[in-house]
């Protein structure tokens, strides 16, 4: 029994503790010449988690990866957070690369924002609300899109809707959108973009070897959507395993996980 409770405590700790970063290299023929090489690592559902003294181990890995912006894709902080410990991580964070943030369900239920905002203000961090911004490199651009949480108010704009305002303003331009759920292959299948960031099912909680992710949103078992790189449409869909730990139970054979995502132009 207690070789038994000994590893249960071993592999709990370790889906608390140890950390992956994942790479994924994608390519497009849309993609400008200009941005080959660009890279985005991106940091979904922190839940208000540490990893080593002022979070050092978790930012030497970002720094590892040379990032060329940052994607901050929801749940940074929920209701049990320390906001002293958010508070430093942005600031560390914006001094490797421009962080870029969308909320996620738990900011919203926990009503965190406006203090994240502050933070966010005080670093330099862009909070992409349902808007774009445009990241440019010499005389060529891409979009970078960011919708709210559907946990925020109820007369948001779709995703749909926002991405037809992007291409109204943009035309066809190169366009990575970054949203906490993890629902886009279900929900918007065709959307106009190209990349789609996003987190929220934690890789499923407890992954099994072959199998995956044991849990998805809404208590599915072994759900489609929970990790890794999915192409859906005319779309490369990447979805994080996150890097906190889930109120639904703890991670078990499933590590805190950073994603780094390269660009490159033309053809896989």
């Amino acid at each position: 029994m207690l070789a038994v409770a000994l590893a249960c405590a071993a592999l709990v700790l370790d889906g608390r503790c140890r950390l992956t970063t994942t790479r994924y290299t994608l390519s497009s023929p849309r993609l400008p010449e200009q941005f080959d090489g660009f890279t985005i690592v991106q940091l979904s559902d922190v839940h208000g988690a540490q990893f080593g003294k002022d979070n050092g181990r978790l930012l030497e890995r970002v720094r590892r990866e040379a990032p060329d912006i940052i994607a901050v894709t929801g749940d940074l902080a929920d209701e049990f957070t320390d906001m002293t410990v958010i508070d430093a991580l942005l600031g560390s964070l914006a001094e490797i690369a421009p962080v870029y943030y969308v909320s996620g369900n738990h900011e919203w239920s926990s009503s965190l924002l406006p203090e994240l905002e502050v933070f966010f203000e005080k670093h330099g961090i862009e909070y992409l609300r349902n808007e774009c911004v445009v990241i440019e490199r010499g005389d060529e651009s891409i979009v970078l899109t960011g919708v709210e949480d559907p946990n925020g108010w109820w007369d948001m704009l779709e995703p749909d809707e926002i991405i037809d305002i992007v291409r109204d303003n943009h035309g066809d331009s190169f366009t990575v959108l970054l949203g906490h759920r993890n629902y886009w292959a279900e929900k918007y299948p065709d959307l106009p973009v190209d990349i789609i960031l996003c987190g929220h099912a934690h890789g499923g909680i407890i992954r099994l070897p072959v199998l995956g992710g044991v849990l998805g949103t809404g208590r599915v078992l072994f759900p489609d959507y929970v990790d890794g790189v999915h192409e859906v449409g005319q779309y490369s869909l990447v979805i994080s395993r996150g890097l906190g730990q889930s109120p639904v139970a703890p991670r078990i054979l499933n590590t805190p996980e950073i994603v780094a995502v390269t660009l490159r132009c033309g053809n896989e």
